[in-house]
């Protein structure tokens, strides 16, 4: 398994609320890191920030529930268009790829896509595990192609 396998399959059992107010979490502790106000230590963006035992344990605090939600919100329109827009209903050997993957278990498929977001939107490492960790479980036993159908669905309308 890759690290970022090793993580999910840690993560996967978390109640979504708990995931996204991790996600809030890491948000905010990358943006005091930045700004200086960060504590000494392990850096909030690396995979070893996420600690399961204590995610599993801590009340959710509502403004990094919100915040977490917020940023998944804002990301998931990204992960969609670098997974599902290539695929584009004619490309039978990505979807075969991604049916096969997703089958196979769903850590694998949060594991394949936390580098696809790490590198493709820009994330970091502790946040696309978490962002993965949470798209994979919205859209887990269907098909490629119904999954981005399914996912096209979820998305949060932009407000203008």
């Amino acid at each position: 398994m890759t690290e970022f396998e090793d993580i999910v399959a840690s993560l996967w059992d978390l109640d979504d609320d708990v995931l996204a107010a991790q996600l809030g979490d890491r948000a905010q502790a990358i943006e005091d890191d930045v700004a200086g106000r960060g504590t000494r230590g392990v850096d909030p963006a690396s995979l070893e920030s996420i600690d399961v035992s204590i995610a599993a344990r801590a009340s959710i605090d509502p403004r990094f529930l919100e915040a977490g939600k917020r940023l998944f919100d804002r990301v998931n329109p990204s992960a969609y268009e670098l997974m599902c827009k290539p695929l584009g209903g004619d490309n039978a050997d990505t979807q075969k790829i991604l049916d096969e993957i997703i089958n196979q278990n769903y850590t694998k498929a949060a594991g394949m896509l936390a580098p696809v977001l790490v590198n493709g939107v820009g994330l970091a490492p502790a946040v696309a595990t978490l962002v993965a960790t949470l798209i994979i479980k919205k859209i887990a036993n269907t098909g490629a192609k119904a999954i981005c159908e399914t996912w096209e669905k979820s998305l949060v309308k932009p407000a203008i």
